[in-house]
Order: structure tokens, then sequence, then C-alpha cells
């Protein structure tokens, strides 16, 4: 009994290290956005929503073409006055009736529930892309507060050695009192910044769990380092690749094949449709007995201003999904532009930062700090050097994240998956 209970138990212990395994998302490796944006794909349920609501549609095709079901009428006829209708009446017939639409209406409804399923497929793919740029900007965000945490804690280290530095000359007299003050007031400041900036990381980390469907306080590791972002092809070419393969584009373009198969369908409307009717007789003369009848019938589009109504009302909703079509063209290039000359700017600017402005801040405050120590230097000359450095390393990142992040959007309007 013992052991059966020891393998019970280790074996939910197993389990147990094994959920907290997937809940860690490789954490002895960090967090990469690949791992992010598996994990959006697999588990995220706005995606799932979007992917079920292209499968409806998907299976409405069938529906829209499929002749409606026959009837079956079992007759009794000329049933005796007080005589039961089962088995005395004078004749008893199986007829099937079967409405058929006219063939040309079934083929535009076809085509019609065809352009349908497209325009809800296109949407997933918009909502794919749309929560792909959005995984993408929060995992940069996570990713710049972890860099200004790590950036706060080494200037919260490096003020620690300003105050002992301003302590010990204030000691021997090398120093005024002020020195040692004004190094604790930076310190905690900057530790004040700390705690904000630990906060934001929080944050980012619950919402990215969020939207990978897990619990918003389930651990997450941190961030690797983003590779070098590369300029792509020239606004001229985005745009061009943006007009044939954005989603959202393409589902309005499907919108006003839809429009356009709504007019047709309705001016469709004044062609009749069709009825088949088919009866069996059993009848006690001879004559009549064993026989069967045959009847082709069809509908009399009698009221025409029914279908004028319908033909208007579809040629209205033909002319806005063309006029929603150009607006949303126009939107996607004005979009576009802005992401590409902000996702540019963002790329120069951190070859500037990282090629001289950050290099030249460092070598200002390794001057600042021997001046200090040399006494040729005042204490606010080394914590203005400080702070410098302190915010073009935060600058630095910022533009690393705005970077990415605009060419997540390029990325997103493009319709491309990177």
């Amino acid at each position: 009994m013992k052991t059966v209970i020891t393998v019970i138990i280790s074996f939910l212990v197993g389990c147990a290290a094994g959920d907290a395994q997937g809940q860690t998302l490789k954490a002895a490796a960090g967090l990469s956005l690949a791992d992010v944006l598996s994990e959006v794909h697999e588990k995220n349920p706005d995606l799932k929503a979007a992917k079920a609501v292209s499968e409806v549609y998907k299976n409405r095709i069938k529906q829209a073409y499929i002749l409606k079901d026959p009837v079956i009428e079992f007759e009794r006829m000329y049933t005796p006055s007080g005589k039961s209708f089962l088995d005395k009446a004078g004749e008893r017939n199986i007829a099937i009736t079967q409405e058929i639409d006219n063939p040309y209406k079934l083929l535009l409804r076809k085509n019609a529930a065809k352009d349908e399923n497209a325009f809800y497929s296109a949407l997933y793919e918009a909502k794919e892309r749309e929560l792909i740029a959005k995984a993408k900007a929060l995992f940069y965000e996570y990713y710049m507060a972890s860099k200004a945490e790590l950036i706060y804690n080494e200037t919260v280290d490096l003020l620690r050695g300003f105050s002992k530095i301003a302590e010990a000359k204030y000691s021997v007299g090398k120093a005024s009192q002020s020195d040692a003050i004004k190094a604790q007031v930076e310190l905690s400041r900057t530790l004040n910044m700390l705690v904000t900036v630990k906060q934001e990381k929080e944050t980012a980390k619950a919402m990215l769990n969020a939207l990978m469907d897990r619990d918003t306080l389930s651990p997450l590791p941190e961030p690797v380092e983003l590779a070098p972002s590369q300029a792509g092809a020239d606004y001229e070419k985005l745009r061009a690749t943006a007009f044939a393969s954005n989603p959202g584009l393409k589902a309005y373009s499907i919108k006003t094949a839809q429009a356009e198969r709504r007019l047709s369908l309705s001016k469709a409307e004044y062609l009749p449709d069709f009825m088949l009717l088919y009866r069996k007789r059993k009848a006690p003369g001879s004559e009549m007995n064993n026989t069967y009848d045959l009847a082709l019938g069809l509908t009399v589009p009698l009221w025409f201003s029914k279908q004028k109504a319908m033909v208007q009302e579809a040629g209205a909703e033909k002319e806005m999904a063309h006029a929603e079509y150009r607006a949303a063209r126009n939107e996607l290039a004005s979009d576009l532009r802005e992401a590409d000359i902000k996702a540019r700017s963002s790329m120069r600017l951190v070859d500037l930062y990282s090629g001289s402005v950050i290099p030249q801040a460092e070598e200002a405050l390794k001057i600042a700090q021997s001046g200090y120590q040399a006494e040729k230097a005042d204490f606010m000359d080394l914590l203005d050097a400080q702070r410098t450095l302190l915010d073009f390393r935060m600058d630095y990142y910022r533009y690393i994240v705005d970077c990415h992040t605009w060419l997540a959007r390029v990325e997103q309007l493009t319709g491309e998956i990177k």
C-alpha cells in the first residue's frame, strides 16, 4: 500500500513539475519573441474565435445552393361519409413535391457564400497579424522595462560608490557635507525610479501572460537580447506589397465583390423559380388505379416594385463598399508611410547612440569621476555626467524598442509574418 501511495505521489509531483516547466517558458534560456509568438498562435482565445468564425462561414457554402428538402404528402380522397379514411378512401395517393430555385440564382448564392467565407478568412488573417504585432509590442515593452531595471540597478551601485567617495573626502576635510547629501538624494531618486520601472515590468508581464492565455501572475523569464534590426524595402515596394497582401484591405476588396454579387442576385429576383410535382394514385377503378400525375410549376414575379427596391438597395450597398475600399486603401498607405518613416528614424538614432553618443557620455563620466577624486571637478559635474549617461542609455534602448515596434507595424500593414 505504501508503495502504491509513493508511486501516486511521485506521479503527481512529476505532473506538477511538468506544468511548472511549461509555465516558465524555457526559463533557463530566457524569453524569446519566438516563444511568445508560438504561445499566442497556439492559445490566444481571440485568435481561436476568429478561426472558428471563418470555419462557420466555410460550412455555409453548401447551405447556400443545396435545394430545399422535398415534401411528401399522403392523400386520402373521396372517403364516404361515416367511413374511416384509413381504409375506405376512394383514392389513396402519394405525392412528392420539390421546389427548385432558378439555377442562375443558386450559382450566384453559391459564389456569394464563397465570398463571405473568403471575407471572414481575411478577417482571421488580419486578426492574426494584429495579435502578432500586439505581442511584439508587449514583448518590446517587457524588454524595455527589463533593460531599464538593469540600468537603474547599475546606476544605484554607481551612486553608492559616489556616496562613499564623497563621505570619505568629507571625513578628511576635502569635500563639503553637501556632496554626501547630494549623493544620497540622487540615490533615493534613482531608487524611486527603480520601483516605477519594476511596476511597469510587472504590468507588461501580466499583459503578455494574458495575451498567451496564461494566468497574469505566472512567472516569465527575462527577455533575451533583441537582434539588430535591418532596414527593409523602400516605401514604394512596401506599399505595393501592402496593397496586394494586407488582409484587412483584402477583406474590403472581397466586400466590394460581395456587393456586386448581391446586386446581380437582386436583379435575378425578376427570374422565376420552379416547382416539380409527382403523384402516384391508388383507386378502385381500373382506369385510375396505378396512374400518376406529373406537374411543373413556376413562380411569377408579379410585384415588380419589390424587386426594384431590392436592386436599388443592392446598388447603394455597392457604392458604399467601393467607397469604403478606397478609404481603407488610402488609410493603409498613410499608416504604412508613418510606420516606415518612424522605423527608419529610430534605426538611425540607434546607430548614432551606439556609435558615438553613449561612448562619449561614458568617457565624460570617467573624466568627471577622475576629476572629482583629484579635486579638479565639482561633485555636481560628476552627478550631471552620471545623469547624462543614464538618460542616454535609457534613450538608446527606447529607440531600439521603437525601431522594432514600428518594424512590426510595417510587417502587419504589408501582410507579412516574420
